[in-house]
């Protein structure tokens, strides 16, 4: 998980009157982008064992369909750490009154989006094994996909696919490129806001130093955007 990146991307900087629930429901880093007036909040969610359900049955009343293509496509081992960051964009959105944007991805098969209102998600982009998933408007598009190597078998859907409502499961495709890196997550994310692609999301190397002021953290000892941030900036309201 060395590329692994996170978080909520808002176009408002959240009111002082919000950041004392937003802390008690978690710890959080709050960024603002140099030179955007975009923010970027990392949350410090509970880390989910593998066999724990309660984080996606939590996560199923926002997304039905998409909550259980990934318990059919899952496995066991697999602790769907997108689905508390599901849950928590929906909850941030509503809480801060403002459409949010949250993420989380990596080099090792993580790479989830979603797009969340007040009142409600409205886009999930994510992948699980070899299936792409797109959640929009309560309609599942599944799509299996291969590497662009004729020897590789294409992958099979589940026929449970098949029971879940407004799901629909399309031809297989070969990738002529191999899956990108944070694939879904840079399709979303520059649709969201212009000038994000400071950070460099889609690359090895994101998060230039430099490119984020820290202006509030609250019991999160770490981010992966410690680097980008430097020193915190000094208030002067």
């Amino acid at each position: 998980m060395a590329h692994r990146i996170q978080g909520v991307l808002l176009k408002q900087r959240p009111s002082e009157a919000a950041l004392p629930e937003l802390q008690r429901r978690h710890g959080y880093k709050l960024f603002e982008m140099v030179g955007r007036e975009l923010w970027l909040l990392d949350l410090d969610l509970p880390a989910l064992k593998p066999g724990d359900r309660a984080a996606i049955r939590a996560a199923r009343p926002l997304a039905p369909s998409y909550v259980d293509a990934l318990r059919v496509l899952g496995s066991e081992e697999q602790p769907f750490e997108q689905a508390p960051w599901l849950t928590a964009t929906a909850a941030i959105a509503k809480l801060l009154d403002q459409t949010a944007l949250g993420f989380l991805s990596d080099d090792q098969g993580l790479d989830f989006a979603a797009i969340a209102t007040p009142e409600g998600v409205s886009v999930i982009g994510d992948t699980i094994e070899r299936f792409l998933m797109r959640w929009e408007a309560g309609a599942l598009m599944i799509q299996p996909y291969s590497k662009n190597d004729p020897d590789e078998e294409m992958p099979r859907a589940p026929e449970e696919l098949s029971l879940i409502p407004k799901a629909t499961v399309l031809e297989p495709e070969r990738l002529s490129g191999g899956y990108p890196l944070h694939g879904n997550v840079v399709a979303e994310i520059h649709g969201f806001a212009p000038g994000v692609e400071m950070l460099g999301i889609g690359t090895m190397s994101f998060g230039p130093i430099g490119s984020l002021w820290l202006v509030a953290n609250e019991r999160m000892d770490h981010s992966v955007w410690d680097r980008a941030a430097g020193a915190r900036r000094e208030q002067t309201e």
